[in-house]
């Protein structure tokens, strides 16, 4: 019985130390991958840089209360909007990060990690992502759309 307990109580005192260690492994991988896509993007290389941006978007949690993650996410989400609408154009994926983007701001906006003037510039960048909104809600649009002209010109097709 005593033996179970200090095996249950070792068990217990180890299996946070090593989630928190996973969690401290895969924020090193996006401070590497991001440092990788910033080169990338500085030598033109575009569709590399976002494959890096991705991984540290996909490697920080999106209510990471750590300041430097939380600009390394926001910034790579930036980025990324950047890169797929006007430079490895990809509407897809540009409104996918658009959404994501404005979705961490909104959790960010009260969390109270960011300084008053880096939140500013980040609600800022908000603002000026409103012609790539309205970009990505016209792409929607006319997605669904297209979806209705298929299936009546299917229909008429039988």
């Amino acid at each position: 019985m005593k033996r179970a307990a200090v095996i249950l109580l070792a068990l217990c005192l180890l299996t946070p130390s090593t989630l928190f260690s996973q969690d401290k492994r895969s924020l090193k991988a996006a401070e590497l991958s991001y440092n990788a896509a910033e080169k990338d993007l500085k030598k033109g290389n575009y569709q590399d840089a976002a494959n890096k941006f991705e991984i540290v978007v996909s490697s920080i949690p999106e209510g990471i209360n750590t300041r430097k993650y939380l600009i390394m996410r926001l910034e790579s989400l930036i980025k990324l909007v950047d890169i797929y609408f006007y430079k490895s154009v990809n509407f897809e994926k540009a409104c996918q990060n658009l959404n994501l983007y404005f979705s961490n701001i909104a959790k960010v906006r009260n969390a109270g990690v960011l300084s008053t003037k880096e939140l500013f510039s980040y609600l800022e960048q908000e603002k000026e992502f409103s012609k790539e909104k309205s970009q990505c809600e016209s792409y929607q649009r006319v997605g669904s759309d297209m979806e209705k002209f298929r299936k009546d010109f299917d229909k008429k097709l039988e």
